[in-house]
């Protein structure tokens, strides 16, 4: 137990040219762990944010409230990825919500051990750097194609982002291991539930996905 938790935050992708030695002394003492339930809120929209979380099982679903209270998903963060690694680097407040889509367990990084970290290893500046550009980039990709065509076009370019993100090989086709109500994947695309519930119904009368238990599975024909 003790090995992994001194080398869970090594899995990060800023650190994956570093040295595990280099988290002997950081890590030992850095990485809090923490188990959330399905339906509990990691952090909260308007709270300080000071802390990076690794998600070590379970997904999160990143959500921004509206002026006019409106909900939406920004982005599906499953195992191994990266939330609020923006707080390592300036002072300021979360702009999203992370909500577990299912039981998660995730480590923690504060940005007092980050700068302990980068002043012992200079050059993880520079991969900080373009870590963080490769995500922003990837971020605005992602919103442009999911929210572009029709209600239908919407829900299957999230079904095949996901797939290619998360998916797990299955008899039927892709697995996508995220459970997601219609309501969240209305909040994603920008759609009523509505139109989303007559989107997958169409989907699903085409053969192009099914929905077996909690998950959705996305036919091969769509890649």
């Amino acid at each position: 137990m003790e090995t992994d938790k001194r080398f869970c935050l090594h899995d990060l992708p800023l650190f994956d040219n570093l040295e595990r030695s280099a988290f002997s002394t950081v890590c030992r003492h850095a990485a809090i762990k923490r188990h959330i339930r399905r339906g509990e809120t990691l952090f909260h929209q308007g709270d300080p944010s000071d802390t990076l979380y690794l998600i070590k099982e379970g997904s999160f679903k990143l959500v921004r409230i509206t002026e006019e209270g409106r909900e939406v998903i920004l982005h599906l963060a499953g195992c191994g990825e990266v939330l609020a690694e923006a707080a390592l680097f300036r002072e300021g407040i979360h702009p999203v919500s992370a909500v577990a889509l299912e039981d998660a367990r995730v480590c923690a990084l504060s940005r007092e051990r980050m700068e302990e970290v980068i002043q012992n290893n200079p050059d993880l500046a520079l991969q900080v750097i373009y870590s963080l550009g490769s995500r922003l980039y990837n971020s605005w990709e992602q919103a442009v194609e999911i929210r572009a065509g029709s209600t239908q076009e919407k829900v299957l370019n999230l079904f095949i982002r996901l797939a290619n993100e998360h998916g797990e090989n299955c008899s039927d086709g892709t697995r996508i291991p995220v459970s997601l109500t219609q309501q969240e994947i209305a909040d994603f695309v920008g759609a009523s539930r509505v139109m989303v519930a007559r989107a997958l119904k169409t989907l699903s009368e085409r053969n192009y996905v099914l929905k077996k238990g909690r998950y959705y599975i996305l036919k091969d024909r769509c890649f």
